[in-house]
């Protein structure tokens, strides 16, 4: 048995271990701190596979390992989207959906997931309207970036809904960050196109 499999099997031995251990008790806790020690181990090891493939070009690698990453931390927004722009890169297009959902059904509360299938339906799709839809909702969490508001005032634009559009750069330029001074210069843009 190879290192990367001696990681896996460990990595779901001690889950399975850990499972029905009650966490009052003192020897539990250690085990169950054992068992993410291990865990977190596992993932550093599937994280340098991963980068050992890019390097390599074998990205359906890549998009295996990040699987096995986000089923052990589901809240790693970061390796959902990788994975997902490395599918949708190889014209695996309905797994990248697929796997994008599955990152927002686990992440509902953060903008992140709802930003990356935004845009994707607006840079791989040119689906504006589909974007509108996943920006829309990105926009209403509080961790909202003010790029995604960027790439929904654009998409409002391409749709023809100005109004929707100026109100949008409106809100982005007023927002604290790198990116306002883009904001403010698309605003008045907008605004003269509107005269």
């Amino acid at each position: 048995m190879n290192r990367y499999m001696f990681w896996v099997a460990a990595f779901v031995l001690t889950g399975a271990a850990s499972s029905g251990v009650k966490a009052d008790n003192q020897a539990a806790k250690a085990e169950a701190a054992q068992s993410s020690a291990i865990a977190d181990a596992v993932i550093n090891d599937l994280v340098k596979y991963a980068d050992l493939h890019w390097h390599k070009g074998e990205y359906s690698h890549i998009v295996n390992l990040d699987k096995m990453i986000v089923a052990a931390q589901p809240d790693n927004v970061d390796t959902f989207a990788n994975a997902g722009w490395l599918l949708w890169s190889m014209n695996r297009d309905a797994e990248a959906v697929a796997l994008y959902e599955q990152g927002l059904k686990a992440n509902p509360n953060s903008y992140y997931m709802y930003d990356e299938l935004g845009y994707y339906y607006f840079n791989r799709k040119k689906d504006y309207a589909k974007a509108i839809h996943y920006y829309e909702q990105a926009a209403t969490r509080p961790d909202v970036s003010p790029e995604t508001l960027h790439l929904l005032a654009h998409s409002y634009e391409r749709t023809g809904k100005l109004k929707l559009c100026l109100e949008t750069w409106d809100r982005a330029r007023k927002m604290p960050g790198q990116t306002n001074a883009a904001a403010k210069v698309n605003y008045e843009r907008v605004k003269r196109k509107m005269n």
